[in-house]
């Protein structure tokens, strides 16, 4: 599911430029950065998509995903506490991002014990 979902993601940045995200807004160079991140977050839900294709998924390399997500999430901390709270969407995301590793080494251990 994640892997889809970032690939949903990618291509709303990449068609929608700033107008696709909930209180986003800003000039040619703000519209230029979504548009060009939209493809790179769809190629890396399509690397969620192949970690977890197989019939035994990757274990290693959906921790190594999560973890570039929280990563991404610490990068939404420093906006907090260089610029100021961004738009309420960005809450949800960063709950997601932090989350991320959590879950998926629940779901990793869950599935070992079977």
């Amino acid at each position: 599911m994640t892997g889809w979902t970032c690939i949903a993601i990618g291509a709303v940045q990449f068609l929608g430029g700033v107008r696709g995200e909930p209180g986003m807004e800003g000039e040619a160079t703000v519209d230029s950065h979504v548009r060009f991140m939209g493809p790179v977050f769809a190629g890396y839900g399509l690397g969620w998509l192949d970690a977890a294709e197989a019939s035994e998924p990757d274990l290693s390399r959906m921790r190594l995903l999560a973890g570039l997500m929280a990563f991404g999430g610490v990068g939404r901390l420093v906006t907090r506490a260089t610029r100021g709270r961004p738009h309420r969407f960005h809450d949800v995301l960063l709950t997601l991002e932090l989350a991320a590793p959590m879950i998926v080494e629940i779901a990793g251990r869950s599935d070992r014990r079977r």
